[in-house]
């Protein structure tokens, strides 16, 4: 295990409002530009973590020749990338999280969205390039059976992560999962501002890997989680009206 940043090096203990987290394998090409992006909006009341996964590429050269930008990094095996997403809320001093992936960007709507984190139980969200254009988009609960939140647009209050983890049963959509059961829990709201806070890059890790047991399990899911209208609009959607019909009958 490697670790170091300057929460260790200057012993710096500052709370911060955000924490910026990324995890990383074998990252060398594009975690510079993400580095170079935070700190053009870094700020005091911001910190930058990076769990790595035991690269064996430049990575963790990248990230030591980059300390005085990170506040704390580590590098040790893990098990994909929601277990790092979960082993990096051990080391979080922020009071709402986002997730970003080495080759995601900041925008400048990033600075304006922390004025209006206020509610320790509200999930913020801005907008983000998505495929290359501008995802401005007010979640409803039938939305949700369409598009997953994406997590590059997400502050989550440390409340989320008080009472959840990713479940690592799902290698691709944890993230998904997660927000569903944060929907449905009516400890937490999610609220939109429509501000440009990240970009990220067309075929990410969700475009070309298959979450095998999520597609199994997505029904069931949006079943729990939804309300039943928007459900059943779902299956109509998916499987037409006989589908829809049928499962209604039988209560699935």
């Amino acid at each position: 295990m490697q670790q170091g940043g300057l929460r260790i090096n200057k012993a710096n203990n500052k709370q911060a409002l955000v924490s910026i987290v990324c995890v990383t394998l074998n990252a060398a090409k594009t975690l510079p530009h993400l580095i170079k992006s935070i700190g053009e909006h870094k700020t005091d009341v911001v910190e930058f973590i990076i769990c790595d996964g035991g690269s064996s590429d430049d990575t963790i050269t990248i990230i030591k020749e980059n300390e005085a930008a990170i506040d704390f990094w580590i590098s040790e095996p893990d098990n994909g990338i929601y277990d790092a997403m979960n082993k990096s809320l051990n080391y979080i001093k922020g009071q709402w999280v986002m997730f970003l992936g080495a080759d995601d960007l900041l925008a400048d709507g990033f600075g304006k969205m922390l004025p209006l984190l206020k509610d320790p139980n509200t999930i913020y969200y801005g907008n983000v390039i998505y495929y290359g254009k501008e995802l401005l988009k007010l979640y409803d609960d039938y939305y949700l059976t369409k598009l997953n939140f994406c997590h590059q647009a997400i502050f989550y209050p440390k409340a989320v992560f008080a009472k959840y983890q990713y479940d690592l049963q799902y290698r691709v959509y944890a993230d998904y999962h997660l927000n569903l059961r944060c929907w449905k829990d009516s400890m937490f709201k999610f609220v939109h501002a429509d501000h440009l806070v990240a970009s990220f890059p067309d075929g990410g890790f969700s475009t070309y890997t298959k979450d095998v047991v999520f597609e199994k399990d997505r029904d069931m899911l949006f079943k729990k989680y939804l309300k039943r209208r928007s459900y059943y609009r779902y299956l109509n959607r998916t499987l037409g009206f006989f589908g829809m019909f049928v499962r209604f009958i039988q209560n699935k």
